[in-house]
């Protein structure tokens, strides 16, 4: 499961990769089309792990080089041989791979399970909420209209029942404002932004590991919101009384306490306002367009070649020609009569080591209940035998002993390594809970929508230019303090980072010299074997 994740994460940032590269290639700008190209990238990584379990892999060859090819030995406790027979186990040590799936699971079942608290409470908010009945929304056919005191700002929720939620306080707008309010909530509805935003939280929920998780969720409401802002716009033909109308909801926002983050789709959000209000403002900047069902088949169209070739491509490794033959066949004759000895199986006890696989595994144990649990078994020639010499089984376990002192300190890392990774677990919390308090703008707004009601001239304009600028200013200086926050947590971040960086060069180090000790082990050890064959000491093994 934890190769399949790992792979289908891997894979999607490639055709992430894909799609942005021919955005910034054809220089798209509409936020519609851009909106549309991610929802296929958010959609393709969704499929991706069923493509991969089921296309037919492509091989594309990899040069290498090509290692020795005696197998490993291996140091198995009786209960892992109970447990796992007849697999073949590895070595006794900390079983990362578990590790990572357990702290995968904590992380995405915590994830998940406040997503699916938001969807409950928004079921709950849905049957809440009051409909409408108004003539000015009774030429609205693909939504339902309602309003609800638990709420500051227009939202959207659902996707096969669609409803806009309008807070109380709607029945003292103007015609301006509703119409821009109910246009910007309407192009919601049409491109189904709430499915599209609830899949991709579930995609941030299941691949949270994945750096394009968060970001593609963050990209998708921001472009969702954008394309919306050019529907409001082009509707209203009033970029500054619209963006009048976005700033009250932000101003409502920071005054509302004590509110839930339901699954919907929020007309305005707390924070990050400025980039919005300057894109409303930007005069001559063309207004993106809806997009059609046939921009969408291209998208999708066009996507798809590139989702299959991320989905079926496989890396596979081919021998490289080896550079010193004759070296290689020189070693190989000296080793000869050592390498009769294919496979063998020492029992110490609770202990067993063995090279070969797990029926071999299967074999010696079937003896302990005739040989006892201080033996040696091995096969050469095709026979099987059993050295049941005091003397030759314990030098074979004392050979043994350095490959299981590496063994323990690599456990040792191991649980380092897993305390660490708690602690950035930890950090990472504290970076998603920073908040900083924003200074109270109520007083400038006010001043700004009174001069907004008045005629304005040159002066004016540029009076309430300098206002925009002052508020902008404001709310970055609490974006800025939200920075130094972050950044302090990103220090420590850093800092058990470079821990985690010197644990694994240990453990590399370790596992180069575990490796080497493995080798020589192995050949002392059939070395120990033969001679104890040449002695006499090794007899048939009995079934």
């Amino acid at each position: 499961m934890t190769t399949l994740l790992l792979d289908s994460a891997l894979r999607s940032l490639g055709f992430a990769a894909a799609v942005g590269l021919v955005l910034w290639i054809f220089r798209v700008r509409d936020a519609g089309a851009r909106l549309a190209a991610w929802t296929a990238v958010l959609y393709g990584a969704l499929l991706l792990p069923l493509l991969i379990a089921v296309a037919p892999p492509v091989e594309v060859p990899v040069l290498h080089r090509t290692a020795s090819q005696r197998p490993a030995t291996m140091i198995l406790s009786e209960a892992r041989v109970q447990a796992e027979m007849p697999y073949v186990a590895a070595p006794v040590r900390v079983d990362w791979r578990r590790v990572a799936l357990g702290i995968y699971l904590a992380v995405a079942l915590g994830l998940l399970g406040r997503l699916a608290f938001g969807w409950i409470a928004t079921r709950r908010f849905r049957r809440a909420a009051r409909p409408v009945n108004d003539a000015r929304f009774s030429e609205i056919r693909n939504a339902r209209i309602a309003e609800s005191s638990a709420v500051a700002v227009p939202i959207t929720i659902g996707w096969l029942r669609p409803m806009v939620v309008l807070p109380e306080t709607w029945r003292t707008w103007d015609d301006a404002k509703i119409a821009a309010v109910m246009a910007h909530e309407l192009s919601h509805v049409r491109r189904g932004d709430y499915a599209t935003l609830l899949l991709a939280s579930f995609y941030r929920c299941a691949f949270w590991f994945s750096p394009l998780a968060w970001w593609l969720d963050k990209q998708l409401r921001e472009l969702a919101e954008q394309a919306s802002d050019d529907s409001a716009l082009r509707a209203t033909a009033d970029r500054t009384h619209y963006a009048e109308v976005l700033l009250g909801f932000c101003q409502a926002l920071q005054n509302q306490r004590g509110r839930i983050r339901w699954q919907g789709v929020a007309m305005a959000h707390s924070g990050r306002a400025e980039r919005r209000i300057d894109r409303i403002l930007e005069e001559g900047r063309p207004l993106s367009k809806p997009a059609r069902w046939p921009v969408v088949a291209g998208w999708a169209m066009a996507a798809l070649p590139a989702l299959y070739l991320c989905g079926v491509f496989q890396p596979v490794a081919v021998a490289q020609q080896d550079p010193a033959p004759r070296a290689r066949e020189a070693e190989r004759h000296r080793s000869k009569s050592a390498d009769e000895i294919r496979s063998f199986v020492i029992v110490f006890g609770d202990t067993q080591t063995m090279t070969g696989d797990s029926r071999d595994l299967e074999d010696a144990a079937r003896l302990k209940g005739k040989y006892g649990e201080h033996f040696i078994w091995f096969r050469r020639n095709g026979k099987d035998y059993v050295i049941r010499d005091t003397a030759t089984v314990n030098a074979a376990h004392d050979l043994l002993k350095p490959q299981n002192d590496l063994g323990e300190k690599q456990g040792t890392l191991g649980e380092q390594q897993e305390k660490l990774a708690k602690l950035q677990e930890a950090l990472a919390e504290r970076q998603n809970r920073v908040r900083v308090p924003v200074e109270d703008l109520t007083r400038e707004i006010e001043r700004l929508r009174e001069k907004l009601k008045a005629d304005v001239n040159d002066s004016d304009l540029a009076e309430l230019q300098e206002m925009l600028a002052k508020m902008q200013a404001k709310i970055g200086e609490s974006q800025a303090r939200v920075g130094d926050a972050q950044a302090k947590i990103g220090e420590e971040q850093e800092k058990l980072g470079r821990q985690q960086a010197e644990l694994g060069e240990q453990q590399a180090k370790l596992g180069e010299r575990q490796a080497e000790q493995a080798e020589k082990a192995n050949r002392q050890l059939i070395r120990l074997m033969e001679e104890a064959m040449k002695k006499g000491l090794a007899e048939p093994a009995g079934r």
